[in-house]
């Protein structure tokens, strides 16, 4: 089940584990939604500023991947969107899973972004 996420310490965890350093905002323009099955099992945090918007990030953990849950979160983000002009997000290069769903939803690779992940390069996609 998608639902908004009430409070942002629930996904502190999920969030320090896959992004380490990233810091928890009220951003009055960042919307943050779990999937849930008896516990929170993937996250989705997605800005939408004016006529732009950006996907900050998409967590499935492990055992629930490859089973459609990102690409449903991803669907309820985009149609939330759907009045953006465009909509952007930087994926790592060796994020092949990821290439792949976020192509599969229109976006296509614009630019490098060259040490972006921790010294890894990434790439912006844009839809």
């Amino acid at each position: 089940m998608v639902t908004e996420v009430t409070n942002l310490k629930d996904i502190e965890p999920i969030l320090q584990k896959y992004f380490k350093g990233y810091i928890l905002s009220n951003d009055p323009f960042e919307k943050v939604l779990i999937y849930t099955k008896e516990k929170i099992i993937a996250v989705i945090s997605y800005s939408i500023i004016y006529e732009r918007g950006e996907i900050n990030y998409i967590i499935t953990l492990p055992n629930y991947r490859k089973k459609g849950i990102a690409s449903k979160l991803l669907e309820y983000a985009l149609n939330d969107m759907k009045n953006c002009e465009n909509i952007s997000l930087e994926v790592s290069k060796d994020n092949k899973e990821a290439i792949n769903l976020y192509s599969k939803y229109g976006f296509k690779i614009k630019t490098d972004r060259k040490k972006y992940y921790d010294g890894k390069d990434a790439y912006l996609m844009v839809r």
